[in-house]
This record gives C-alpha cells, structure tokens and sequence, in this order.
C-alpha cells in the first residue's frame, strides 16, 4: 500500500470518528483524555531522545487529575494534594537535575492536558450546554488553516517562514492561509455553526495564525529530537502530536477569546 493511500484512508477514519465521539459530551471527554495519554507518552520519547529522565506516572496522574479539575470544580482539591504529594516525592529522588525532571512534568501538563481539557468549556460556551457544532466549526478552521498553508505555501512559496525551525513553511502560505481561513469563518457563520458572523470570523484569524505557532513549536521539539515524527500510531500521518500540534495551540486561544475577550467586545 502506498504512503499518499495510506495517508487518505487513516484521514478518513481519523476525521470521521473525531467527529462521531464530539457529537456526545462523554464520548469527547473520554476521547480527548486518551489522546492526551498517547501524546504524553510520546513526548517521553521526544525526552529521551535528548537523555532528559521523564516520570510517566506521576506526569499521567496529575495531568489526568488537571483534565477533570477544568472541566469539573469539585476536585481541585484532589489536584492540590496531588502537587503537594508530588513535590515530597522529588525530595527522596537520587536522580540530578530536579529542576528539569519536575520541568517536564510540568510542561507535559501544560502543553497537553490543560489545552486539551478545554474542549468541553469550549463547547458549553452558549448557555453552558454542550453544542458539539461548535466543536465541528472550530475544527473546520484547523483543518483548513494546515491545508490553505500547506496549498498556498507549494504554489506561491518563496519566502522562508521560519527556516531554521521548519524550512518547507512560507510567508505566502502563512498570509493565504489567514485569508482564506477567515473566508471559511464567514461561510460557517452562514451554516447554523453557532456563534456570531463577527465570532467566527476572529476566530479564523486566531486560528490560522495560532495552528502555525502550534505546527512550529512541534517541529522544534521533533528539530531538536532529530525525529520525523512524533510516533507511528496514524499511518501516514505519524503520531498523535504530529496531528494534534495545531489543536494544542488554537484551544487555549479559542478559550480565551471566547469567555474573556468576546464578552467585553459584547459583539
């Protein structure tokens, strides 16, 4: 079977059950709990192609902990012991380098759980209750941010975005992918996605410009790593990070401006 086959059918099947388990608020949360799991996993690997020790334990523990804590108050306090409990363990550690083994438990939960927890707030944004087409429409802009960049970037590139990090990315491509990434905003506003016309069309403005940042800071990780890709569980895609890097990236922006900048804009 060839690469661009297989390619197409994990894309197939990997869009197609995404968007069947966002139609049910308890299928997503199970479903985002255990990419977060996989792509932790695979960032040890990342570690350990730099010799840097990760606690797979401790890090899964506290970042499933940190996941339901943003979506379900009433247990922060578990979260809080956790911490409290995690940073006596460190004091019977014989390991060096404290700091950078507490570091990557710390940004394993950053970069991953918390981003990924906030897909439920997201879509409870109207009223509190759970609409899985906004989820669509937000996913709708990802996707199409990656593929007008990657389009625009093979057809009119002449620029080096970030060459050092990520020589193939353009200028062109990154601008095109602005615009065109807006345009389909506007066409979800028009198609009963939820949200406002002016909601959706920031939105595919922050999308494009936050799924670059998110492509570029995996691609330093994998740089730096002397890796392809972050795993091999989609064929023909790589890993979980290598199709989720953008998404880490655009969920705390859509947070943000949905619950803190667009009720003071009051559009």
């Amino acid at each position: 079977m060839s690469n661009v086959t297989k390619r197409i059918l994990t894309g197939t099947a990997y869009v197609t059950l995404l968007l069947v388990l966002l139609m049910q608020k308890i299928s997503a949360l199970v479903l985002f709990l255990i990419v977060a799991i996989l792509a932790t996993l695979e960032l040890k690997k990342i570690f350990e192609k730099q010799n840097l020790y990760f606690q797979t334990w401790p890090t899964i523990i506290i970042g499933l902990t940190s996941y339901l804590a943003i979506i379900f108050n009433e247990i922060k306090f578990i979260l809080f012991l956790e911490i409290i409990f995690y940073f006596i363990s460190l004091l019977f550690q014989t390991r060096k380098n404290m700091i950078i083994l507490a570091g990557g438990t710390l940004f394993s939960i950053i970069y991953i759980f918390i981003p990924l927890s906030l897909v439920i707030p997201i879509a409870c944004y109207e009223n509190e209750i759970y609409n899985f087409k906004i989820l669509f429409g937000l996913l709708i802009l990802i996707w199409s941010s990656d593929v007008w960049a990657f389009v625009c970037g093979k057809l009119f590139g002449r620029h080096k975005l970030f060459e050092r990090i990520s020589p193939n990315k353009t200028w062109e491509g990154f601008f095109s992918s602005i615009i065109l990434t807006i345009l389909t905003g506007f066409v979800l506003s028009k198609n009963g996605f939820g949200l406002s016309q002016t909601e959706w069309i920031v939105l595919g403005t922050l999308t494009a410009i936050s799924a670059s940042l998110g492509d570029l800071f995996q691609s330093m990780l994998k740089r730096e790593s002397k890796i392809k890709d972050s795993g091999n569980l989609l064929p023909g895609h790589g890993g979980i990070l290598d199709r989720f890097d953008s998404m880490l990236m655009c969920l705390p922006v859509f947070y943000l401006y949905l619950y803190y900048i667009s009720p003071i804009l009051n559009y």
